[in-house]
């Protein structure tokens, strides 16, 4: 793969190390890669030469409005790296929330590079309608870090349903409810983004790091997301590697592959209630889901599998 620098919003430059407290999937694949990794607001440290430059260009207002001003971006780029990619952050139709004129630097910067990485194979039709037909167009698989949570796979599962998203349009929590309440169990939810009295329906759990997330992840039974807007699937990725069935929407590369007789089609409420009653009622069912969604974690998902795929996308 030869050397890999990323830029990001993320505030440090440097490497990742393995002990990281917040091993989210970012962190985790920069320390796969074991890339170097620059801030955009940082960008006049970079001054090695890389056989790649990977730009995660994140959906924040302050970002979108720094890197509009690098007009000659990817060319002043090339002075620092062979090979320049841009890696979808959010959804890949995230720019069009933007004013007219950040889109039309997306689409550009778009033809620019020499290759794009999405986060689920559903995204690629989306950017071979923007791009050239000879544009390299590949995932990055979302990752995990396993060194410090394979032993939560032992952990006891207690009767309670977790959700993966709080009640608003972008994480579609209320249909996640409505689905969750199906268990009769007890329902929580990690706090993201802020909306007033769910705390009425649901247990809110605190803010907390990667590594104290997935120990409170662990303990969970069951688990929903029914999140529209398809990102890099990090949620159901982590219920997959501890052997938690979730029940969610086909897109997402990490659902569609670990846990197929759980994924449903997008906004299909029937079919995701009818399932989650089956996970309640059927415990040989239940057993199928977990063992399935452990196996193809392994599968398709390890860190010797993300690094095999890597080694011939980034050769």
């Amino acid at each position: 793969m030869g050397r890999i620098a990323f830029i990001s919003e993320l505030p440090f430059n440097g490497k990742v190390d393995r002990n990281h407290p917040h091993m989210r999937t970012e962190f985790a694949q920069f320390c796969a890669l074991k890339a170097d990794h620059y801030c955009f607001y940082q960008m006049e440290q970079l001054q090695s030469q890389y056989d790649h430059i990977i730009l995660l260009i994140s959906k924040s207002d302050k970002l979108r409005n720094f890197v509009y001003q690098k007009e000659n971006l990817v060319s002043d780029l090339r002075n620092f790296g062979n090979k320049i990619w841009f890696m979808q952050e959010a959804t890949a139709q995230i720019y069009q929330t933007k004013e007219l004129h950040h889109q039309i630097w997306h689409y550009n910067l778009l033809q620019e590079v020499d290759g794009i990485l999405t986060e689920n194979v559903t995204d690629f039709n989306y950017f071979k309608g923007m791009v050239s037909s000879d544009k390299k167009i590949h995932t990055i698989p979302t990752l995990i870090i396993e060194d410090n949570f394979v032993y939560l796979k032992d952990t006891t599962k207690e009767e309670k349903v977790m959700m993966g998203g709080n009640f608003n349009s972008w994480y579609g929590g209320f249909d996640s409810y409505l689905v969750a309440s199906e268990f009769n169990k007890p329902i929580s939810v990690p706090k993201m983004r802020t909306v007033a009295n769910e705390s009425q329906l649901v247990n809110v759990l605190p803010h907390v790091t990667f590594s104290e997330w997935m120990k409170l992840l662990s303990s969970y039974k069951y688990a929903v997301h029914l999140m529209p807007n398809i990102t890099a699937g990090t949620f159901s990725l982590n219920c997959s590697f501890l052997g938690i069935p979730c029940i969610s929407y086909v897109d997402a590369d990490t659902q569609r592959l670990c846990q197929p007789m759980l994924s449903v089609d997008r906004f299909d409420l029937e079919s995701a209630r009818s399932l989650a009653k089956q996970l309640r009622d059927d415990e040989d069912f239940y057993n199928e889901c977990s063992k399935s969604a452990l196996n193809n974690y392994n599968k398709h998902f390890h860190e010797n599998v993300f690094l095999t795929k890597m080694n011939k996308i980034l050769c």
